[in-house]
């Protein structure tokens, strides 16, 4: 019994390393080869201007192509922003909402 007192607190100790190891990745679409985080922060629909594109592809963990996301479902409509230059920042339907994505670099 003794023994195994030592290996069963090796296994528990491994174990506990292990949970949270996985990365995490922000929330992400692509369009025109612009990677734009989406934030908390919405746009009313008076600030909508037309639409740019919509997701066309989940791409796990983070897109590789235009027009991707990693977390915002397939249909989800991409908009301008009124007053907000396209290359800056751009809305995302989700849900019935659009929220903000703002530039986070370059998709390549």
């Amino acid at each position: 019994m003794k023994s195994l007192l030592p290996v069963f607190l090796s296994i528990v100790i491994l174990a506990g390393c292990s949970i949270g190891s996985e990365e995490t990745y922000p929330s992400v679409v692509s369009l025109d080869d612009t990677l734009y985080g989406l934030s908390v922060e919405t746009v009313t629909q008076d600030d909508i201007g037309n639409q740019l594109g919509e997701v066309k592809r989940v791409a796990t963990p983070m897109p590789g192509g235009n027009e991707e996301a990693n977390d915002t479902p397939v249909g989800s409509k991409l908009f301008e922003i009124k007053g907000i230059e396209s290359s800056e920042a751009i809305a995302v339907e989700v849900n019935g909402e659009y929220q903000k994505a703002t530039r986070n670099g370059s998709l390549k």
